[in-house]
């Protein structure tokens, strides 16, 4: 599990850095940690901005040019799934969290019990979410996709194609049908369209006009459809703020 960590404030930074790093020394081996300090939010956003990726992300409300909740506002524009946990000295932007997403909300000073507790179930969040997989027919064997990995999937002509959150497309031989009774049981995954099974974490907008994906593509929605799937994303944003 990758974590990064960001507070303009050296002292504090290096305070939550060894609370999370003695959270990660209490863990298994299995839950292994890696830990990544920034002491801003321009240095943060550059590192999403070349492509790296965090699971959860521990952010000081109060910083200059982009204070935390800015911030975690551009982390979502990039990933929907990540764990944002605020840390600050006032709870006047407790409100503020909610539009982002966010996991917890702590006051400073920070009180180690709370935030291993908090930790404890962002370990357990992802790794339930890690466990859960489809295997697909491709033209090199059997290929494993992690559902919190899948943006969506593609259907051109007869030809099945997966979209992953790293960049790769896999190209099944796996028939839609197959794929889709196993997606559509999850609440995560939506149908908007006839050529398309879209994963409702990965979505920035819908609209009549169809689904903009965290990597800005364009997904039709079918006019039968539009209903429904607003309905689903409404749902599925209610309980995952739950």
């Amino acid at each position: 599990m990758k974590i990064a960590i960001c507070d303009d404030n050296k002292q504090e930074l290096l305070l939550i850095t060894g609370l999370v790093n003695e959270f990660s020394d209490c863990n298994s081996a299995e839950n292994k940690i890696e830990i990544k300090s920034f002491t801003s939010s321009i240095e943060l956003l550059s590192q999403l901005e070349n492509g790296r990726n965090f699971d959860v992300f521990i952010l000081d409300i109060i910083m200059p040019i982009l204070n935390g909740i800015q911030l975690a506002a551009e982390i979502r524009n990039k990933d929907q799934v990540g764990k944002i946990i605020f840390l600050t000295s006032s709870s006047e932007f407790a409100v503020d969290s909610y539009s982002v997403d966010a996991f917890n909300y702590l006051i400073k000073p920070i009180q180690k019990d709370k935030l291993f507790t908090i930790l404890e179930k962002a370990c357990l969040d992802i790794s339930s979410d890690l466990q859960q997989y489809i295997v697909v027919k491709t033209q090199n064997g059997l290929s494993k996709v992690f559902l919190h990995e899948l943006l969506y999937v593609e259907v051109i002509r007869r030809t099945i194609y997966l979209y992953l959150k790293s960049g790769i497309v896999l190209k099944s031989t796996s028939t839609i049908s197959q794929i889709e009774a196993i997606l559509l049981q999850d609440i995560r995954f939506i149908k908007p369209h006839r050529s398309y099974i879209v994963n409702l974490n990965y979505i920035k907008n819908l609209s009549q006009d169809g689904i903009t994906t965290t990597s800005d593509l364009l997904i039709p929605i079918s006019r039968n459809a539009f209903k429904e799937v607003k309905q689903a994303y409404i749902n599925y944003s209610f309980q995952v703020e739950d």
